[in-house]
């Protein structure tokens, strides 16, 4: 009993941040030392918004925890309704491009509408549904099943100002449907959100919320909170199925697919005026278009098969002349690029051990010139300019060669032109600089603006949203003044050259839709600035401190899951009863598992009755996972962990980083390591039952095209003692191989191998080449199982796991990737040719079938090799 309290004692000591903690009427708010007036600020802007998130969807979820943290420049925010009620919130709003495609003019309330409006939702519960999880301890919650889990949360935080919510950016919105009506994504489809879609999430979000609030403004909200109210039921419903074919057709009046075909039908009623269509990549996301001496260049990211086999997209800046005709490519993946006297510089990203900094590159000489918190940079007269945002405080610090600036707001854009500097910030009002005389100018339109601001002329560039559309808009300096440079048009970044104005938009008429650049002629016609506000207003509430460490104790000894359980072996008559409980941390990372078991034995002569006590443990953070257990009383144990060492850049487009990985167990793996621990969901290399290995990954560009190489080290043997033996280091030491290449956007290699260091003649090796043949959708089963990128691959193998001896061949067979619910596989068929055979009198043939985790080759892994 003294080793479970003492593996229980150093989990839990882990899970302890000391930072501090506010009580709310309604929340609990946890931050880290230094963040009080965060906390305070999220605090007051929830009470304030909670009811009203709460009459969108009709369910009060009672008390939550916020948890606050400081993961450096990445944005996001996710919420757990299962555990705990909690709902995490980084700090760092979003910036450049990718502040378009997430448009809130403040991140702190919408993030807090957005992630409320998930606890508001998935708590949702019938009175059965709350009694049947008191007595089990398993939360069941109906609508963490449901088809809107993110559309309620976007239509939410779309609905409390025009600036902000991804349905009020027609772009990504009206436009985006419109653009997709020849290939219009189902509802399976969408869910599923394939890597190899350039829409990716915006398939799960967007479309869903688009749809939901297709519902809302056709039916009323009233209908759409009572479709929340019966699909928030325990029981099915008994008129589903006899009076209506499904719940949709009781609520609405039309059954689901008349809903959906419904919706479609209106969105192709929007009409976009196009200029001239002169250049287009299909599947491809346009990020920044920019002016040049010889005509434009614009950043891309290409997506296809490729994406989907080995995890890698081509990024590409592409240099065009004006008639659209491509002059040369160059491999670069970058937030924002911009170039000053021939030196490009660009924003890069990075991690590092769970934090992640932005980085200023000067990419001619492949140097970092500057790095940390940098929302937006500007360069002029080869001066650099940073916008240091400083999470804790939530101001900018502006900073350039003799100028320094603080102002309250966030900036996510910048741009630079002799003494001047302009800022796009988080509200969308736009900030004129001098950076000489500090004198600073601002331009009160809040109206949701695109990615970027730039100036030209005597002013700035900018588009802006006007209801269904996205014009551009040059405002005059001098003269004070705003024109509209087009009407009717959907665009995402445009440029000036000449009469003409070039921007980015969808392209029309294609199976997978993609991006590409429009030529309209230039005009102007002057225009009026706009001005939005909140819908509600912010009182100040009240609060109490309290202890942190009070309040995670106290959170961590309420048992999540107490689950009763019974098994008969019949073979041995015995009865076995037990009980799972499950203890977590706030942050939902690091849980306790204490099973206690009882075995009954009963016969006409005796009346037997023992007790066993399992304990597991495990902890997942963003850099390593631990996992222990201990079985009672015959003393199995299990100790595994994963560490992830810090990213080394390289290069912007080359990434390296290591990982050190262990797994010490007694000779026997317990079974209910996997049995009873529902939170264990990762593995770690292994041969024999003690192991050590050390693996880096790298990830660039090999002559252009993107690729991933991974070399791996493990030592394992039965004892400690062998583990470290020095005579006994080439028999415990295996080694394995992978480098993975996308030849093009359907074509990738892929070769692995595997070899014991003591028996190095034998190497386990698998080389193919696979390619897609079709590329057309189709569904299975009611729409259960999609279907997509079927292909054929060539390679050469020695699968010595499947044999002692060494068998070498050539083999062929058809992929077909598919979805099935959101699980991707391969599903792998074909015949197996050996070399040593095929000029025998009677070849010998190997038909195999499985499921792999990529097209390519049979399943080889360097944990399954012949034991010496």
């Amino acid at each position: 009993m003294r080793k479970h309290i003492l593996i229980l004692l150093s989990v839990f000591v882990l899970t302890i941040s000391f930072g501090g903690v506010l009580h709310f009427e309604h929340a609990d708010i946890v931050f880290p030392e230094g963040y009080e007036e965060n906390a305070k600020l999220v605090g007051k802007i929830f009470e304030n918004v909670r009811q009203q998130v709460i009459d969108l969807i009709g369910n009060d979820p009672g008390r939550v925890t916020f948890i606050l943290q400081d993961k450096g420049a990445i944005s996001n925010g996710y919420t757990n309704p299962l555990l705990h009620k909690t709902i995490v919130l980084y700090l760092w709003p979003p910036e450049s491009w990718f502040q378009f495609s997430l448009p809130l003019e403040d991140w702190y309330t919408y993030l807090i509408i957005h992630e409320f409006t998930h606890m508001v939702h998935l708590t949702y519960q019938d009175l059965f549904s709350k009694i049947i999880s008191i007595l089990t301890g398993i939360p069941y919650l109906p609508q963490m099943y449901g088809p809107f889990v993110e559309g309620t949360t976007v239509f939410a935080e779309s609905s409390f100002s025009k600036s902000s919510g991804r349905l009020n950016n027609p772009f990504y919105s009206d436009g985006m449907y419109y653009y997709s009506i020849p290939n219009f994504p189902s509802f399976t489809y969408k869910e599923l959100m394939p890597v190899d879609d350039f829409r990716g999430g915006l398939l799960y979000y967007n479309f869903t919320a688009g749809f939901y609030k297709y519902l809302v403004d056709t039916y009323g909200l009233d209908k759409m909170k009572k479709y929340l109210e019966l699909t928030s039921a325990f029981l099915p419903d008994p008129e589903i199925g006899s009076k209506y074919k499904d719940i949709f057709e009781k609520v609405f009046g039309k059954t689901f697919d008349e809903l959906y075909t419904d919706w479609i039908r209106s969105v192709m009623k929007i009409k976009y005026h196009e200029g001239e269509l002169i250049y287009k990549l299909p599947n491809t996301q346009i990020y920044k278009i920019d002016k040049t001496d010889k005509g434009i260049r614009i950043l891309t990211d290409k997506f296809g098969p490729s994406t989907s086999y080995i995890g890698t997209t081509n990024s590409e800046l592409i240099e065009l002349d004006q008639s659209g005709k491509e002059i040369s490519k160059q491999v670069l993946f970058a937030m924002d690029l911009k170039i000053d006297s021939d030196t490009k510089y660009g924003l890069i990203k990075s991690e590092t051990m769970g934090t992640y900094e932005n980085q200023v590159w000067d990419l001619s000489a492949n140097r970092i010139i500057a790095k940390g918190n940098i929302s937006a940079f500007a360069v002029a007269d080869k001066k650099v300019y940073l916008a240091n945002y400083d999470n804790r405080t939530m101001k900018t610090r502006i900073v350039g060669e003799n100028f320094e600036l603080t102002i309250d707001k966030y900036v996510s854009y910048m741009d630079g032109r002799d003494t001047k500097l302009v800022l796009l910030l988080s509200d969308y009002s736009i900030l004129i600089v001098d950076t000489k005389t500090k004198e600073t100018f601002e331009i009160t339109d809040d109206a949701m603006k695109g990615p970027y601001v730039r100036f030209w002329k005597d002013g700035i560039l900018f588009t802006r949203v006007d209801g269904k559309y996205v014009n551009p808009y040059y405002y005059d300096l001098s003269k004070k003044k705003l024109y509209q440079l087009g009407e009717n048009l959907l665009v995402y970044d445009f440029c000036v050259a000449d009469d003409f104005i070039y921007y980015v938009s969808y392209i029309p008429y294609t199976v997978n839709t993609g991006m590409g650049i429009y030529k309209i002629k230039y005009s102007q016609s002057e225009a009026e600035l706009k001005s939005y506000k909140y819908d509600f207003s912010f009182t100040d509430v009240k609060f109490e401190y309290g202890s942190e460490l009070a309040f995670r104790m106290n959170k961590f000894m309420q048992p999540l899951t107490w689950i009763p359980m019974y098994e008969y072996n019949e073979t041995d008559d015995i009865h076995r009863g037990y009980m799972i409980f499950t203890f977590g941390n706030i942050e939902n990372d690091t849980f306790v598992v204490l099973t206690p078991i009882f075995d009954l034995k009963i016969t006409d002569s005796s009346f037997n009755l023992s007790y066993s006590q399992y304990i597991g443990a495990i902890q997942s953070k963003d850099t390593y996972e631990l996992f222990a257990s201990y079985y009672y009383p015959t003393n199995d144990y299990n100790l595994t962990g994963a560490f992830r060492f810090g990213t080394l850049k390289l290069t912007p487009n080359t990434n390296m980083y290591g990982y050190l990985t262990f797994s010490f167990r007694s000779e026997y793996s317990n079974i209910l390591d996997a049995y009873f621990n529902l939170f264990a969901t990762f593995n770690v290399p292994a041969v024999y039952s003690k192991n050590i290995g050390f693996g880096l990954l790298v990830t660039s560009n090999l002559f252009g095209y993107p690729y991933k190489s991974q070399a791996f080290l493990l030592l394992s043997s039965e004892t400690y003692e062998e583990l470290f033996s020095y005579e006994k280091l080439l028999s415990n030491l295996y080694a394995f191989g992978y480098f993975g290449i996308a030849l093009n956007l359907d074509t990738t290699f892929e070769s692995q191998a595997a070899v014991r260091l003591e028996d190095i003649q034998t190497v386990s090796y698998d080389v193919s080449l696979a390619y897609t043949l079709f590329k057309d959708s189709s569904f299975i089963f009611g729409n259960l199982i999609y279907v997509r990128n079927s292909g054929i691959t060539l390679g050469i193998s020695n699968p010595v796991a499947l044999s002692n001896e060494s068998i070498y061949g050539l083999y062929t067979h058809f992929f077909i990737e598919t979805y099935v619910s959101g699980l991707k596989l391969y599903p792998v068929a074909g015949i197996f040719s050996p070399f040593t055979e095929i000029l025998s009198e009677e070849p010998l043939y190997l038909i195999y079938f499985g499921l792999n985790s990529s097209p390519h080759g049979l399943p080889l892994s360097p944990w399954v090799i012949p034991s010496r």
